[in-house]
């Protein structure tokens, strides 16, 4: 029997890992599908699948026609679109890629850090505005458009979720020596301070941080879990940071905090809508940094090696009856292989 690949996310001109499939009878669909009709359409007689979580929803429909699927492999960190509990269930294993754009996303997080703290883009606005304004003896001037401006080795960066990322923003923090603590619940408190971060509860971090970065998957935990609550406890003078997921963070209420000043700003790699929409508040605020969902580029991590060639290697490994590397339901294992690992291709 032949068995077949869709890629649901082809783009002209780039290569996904074709030549990994020279060992068996194999056959690759290459498509650009988003919507429930084409993804269900197009998917029901696969063997694996190639898939972006951020951009496709994977629903119930889609799913119960997955009869012949053993895999599907994102092309991203996070997999929030795709129902883990229902692959599981029809022994279908789910792999993201979990080394993928780590210093990318961490170097993005601390250029937030240092654009809020350092009034970057209000000082920028000041001189274009009025050039004669700000000069290195006006400190009146420099104190009036850009005040406070801290020293980042007496603020305290508080980072949420001290995974991959986390451990690098982390790392590169207290290389500016800044105190680090953290919260995550799934990583052994003597684990984070041998990395040099104190671990503490959520309000904890909350209250004493000055300096919030969000590097949490989306899930049924924090899916909504920092809104209105979680901005009263920050201190009136700390920024909250998200190069995460946007479904994390309460848009709305952010805005909110914003405007009533409850907090200065924000810097945000992700939003609720992407593209944002147009009439969004967050537009119209000039405290709030806003990316576009872009910390996970640069030109080595969009290179094939480092990203479209990963999911094809997992595929083939589930093709060939091989426990794929970087499974992120693990629980499906058992199942798994007694179906697949003995139908080596």
């Amino acid at each position: 029997m032949v068995l077949k690949i869709v890629n649901t996310l082809a783009e002209p001109g780039i290569t996904y890992g074709e030549k990994l499939l020279e060992f068996s009878e194999v056959s690759l669909q290459n498509g650009y599908w988003v919507s429930e009709e084409d993804l269900k359409t197009y998917t029901q007689d696969a063997d694996g699948i190639i898939c972006s979580s951020p951009i496709q929803n994977w629903t119930p429909r889609i799913m119960e026609g997955l009869s012949r699927c053993r895999i599907i492999a994102t092309v991203s960190i996070g997999y929030d679109r795709i129902p883990i509990e229902v692959a599981t269930q029809m022994g279908i294993v789910v792999t993201n890629i979990p080394d993928y754009c780590i210093d990318e996303v961490s170097n993005q997080a601390i250029c937030f850090i240092l654009a809020l703290g350092r009034k970057l883009l209000t000082i920028d606005k000041a001189i274009k505005e009025r050039p004669l304004f700000l000069h290195p003896n006006n400190r009146k001037g420099l104190a009036e458009v850009a005040h406070p401006i801290l020293r980042l080795r007496d603020q305290t960066l508080g980072i949420i979720g001290l995974g991959r990322i986390g451990t690098a923003v982390a790392l590169k923090a207290r290389g500016l020596g800044m105190r680090v603590i953290a919260c995550d619940p799934y990583v052994f408190g003597s684990v984070m301070l041998s990395r040099g971060v104190a671990p503490v509860d959520l309000d904890t971090l909350f209250r004493e941080s000055d300096f919030i970065s969000i590097h949490a998957s989306l899930n049924d935990e924090t899916r909504g879990m920092i809104g209105s609550e979680q901005f009263q406890k920050m201190k009136p003078s700390s920024y909250i940071i998200n190069t995460a997921r946007a479904g994390i963070l309460r848009e709305q209420d952010l805005i909110q905090a914003i405007e009533r000043g409850l907090i200065p700003g924000a810097g945000l790699d992700v939003t609720a809508n992407e593209p944002i929409s147009p009439d969004s508040p967050l537009l119209k605020l000039p405290n709030v940094l806003l990316t576009g969902h872009s910390a996970w580029y640069s030109t080595a991590s969009d290179s094939p090696s480092e990203y479209w060639h990963k999911p094809m290697k997992q595929v083939v490994m589930a093709l060939k009856g091989m426990w794929p590397t970087y499974a992120v339901n693990p629980e499906v294992k058992g199942k798994w292989l007694e179906r697949w690992g003995s139908k080596a291709r």
